[in-house]
């Protein structure tokens, strides 16, 4: 089956929603980069899934299509709880008209499953997540919404009960208590879990996605199964012909490669530098040109790109020494 996880995040001085699940489909068989996150036609809302595909997979294209091809799903100024109010009215519809059948009764063939849903609402200026699940006595899906007092985290799929006891002894480790937001802690529980044989329906590289506010995602790619592994992204192995273009992060320690600086360079020059030179030195102290604390997260991502262009400047520019056969002759 699976395990999905949403917390809110504490980065600094700011808050962000956090999405990841595990990537194994099964149900007969086996699939170990099943996508299981999904963008929505719009940036400010997720969904994750748990259960049957045959059903879970269906529902998803059909929400994706909807709010594509309607002006009003589709626009931003459409608060998340309309999506949702839509979203749980066209699961139902579809789920209750399924035919053919018998002869299994309807909660049979419809089988287990569940979903996980939520972003930034600017109507309440704060993220929300619901957990949704069809009813069999009202024959519609509700909606829960995860909001428990004094904290904000959720898990769907399996062993939700020792997810939460290692979650607890997570942030016990810490020196903490179950709080409304964390770091990476939830992150770190589905890690650990995949990670043990023992829970064989939880498998496959971590899927991972933020929403930051006010309304903005970002999917992340895993090195699985660490830093020394490969580059994955929503399961799925990265090679150059599919080079999704994100960023990349360890899964142990949670950091995001390739967003590194260098904390000491050599006086920027005009002649290495051109016109940037004057930013470069404006982020670098002057006492040995060390990397100023007080940088702003733009000017980091400026640096960043600057340095790209120097290193491949230098790389275009780099001679290339072509030796000659030893029976050559010489001109």
């Amino acid at each position: 089956m699976t395990l999905c996880t949403a917390f809110i995040r504490r980065a600094n001085d700011t808050e962000e929603l956090v999405f990841a699940t595990d990537s194994c489909l099964s149900g007969g068989e086996r699939w170990h980069s099943g996508v299981k996150l999904f963008e929505l036609p719009r940036k400010d809302c997720l969904i994750c899934f748990a259960g049957e595909t045959t059903r879970t997979y269906p529902l998803i294209l059909n929400l994706i299509s909807s709010i594509r091809f309607d002006e009003n799903l589709s626009n931003p100024n459409t608060d998340i709880s309309d999506v949702l109010e839509y979203l749980t009215n066209l699961f139902t519809t579809l789920c209750n008209g399924i035919s053919g059948y018998a002869p299994q009764s309807f909660e049979d063939a419809l089988g287990d499953f569940e979903f996980m849903f939520g972003g930034w609402s600017w109507k309440k200026s704060a993220f929300q997540v619901w957990k949704l699940k069809y009813n069999h006595e009202l024959k519609a899906f509700l909606p829960n919404q995860v909001n428990e007092e004094n904290m904000f985290f959720a898990f769907i799929g399996d062993e939700i009960e020792i997810a939460e006891q290692l979650l607890q002894e997570e942030i016990a480790k810490g020196g903490r208590i179950l709080a409304r937001s964390f770091d990476m802690e939830p992150f770190k529980v589905l890690l650990q879990m995949i990670r043990k044989a023992e829970y064989d329906s939880i498998e496959g590289a971590i899927q991972l996605a933020k929403i930051h506010p006010p309304g903005v995602n970002e999917f992340y790619g895993v090195y699985w199964p660490s830093i020394n592994g490969r580059k994955t992204f929503l399961g799925k192995d990265v090679n150059f012909e599919n080079n999704p273009a994100v960023r990349f992060i360890d899964p142990d320690t949670c950091a995001v490669t390739g967003d590194e600086l260098p904390e000491r360079i050599e006086e920027p020059t005009e002649e290495e530098y051109g016109f940037n030179a004057e930013f470069v030195k404006r982020c670098y102290s002057e006492d040995g040109f060390t990397l100023k604390s007080t940088i702003t997260k733009q000017e980091k991502q400026t640096l960043r790109r600057i340095f790209k262009e120097i290193a491949y400047k230098q790389f275009l520019e780099k001679p290339i020494n072509i030796e000659q056969p030893e029976n050559a002759e010489e001109v």
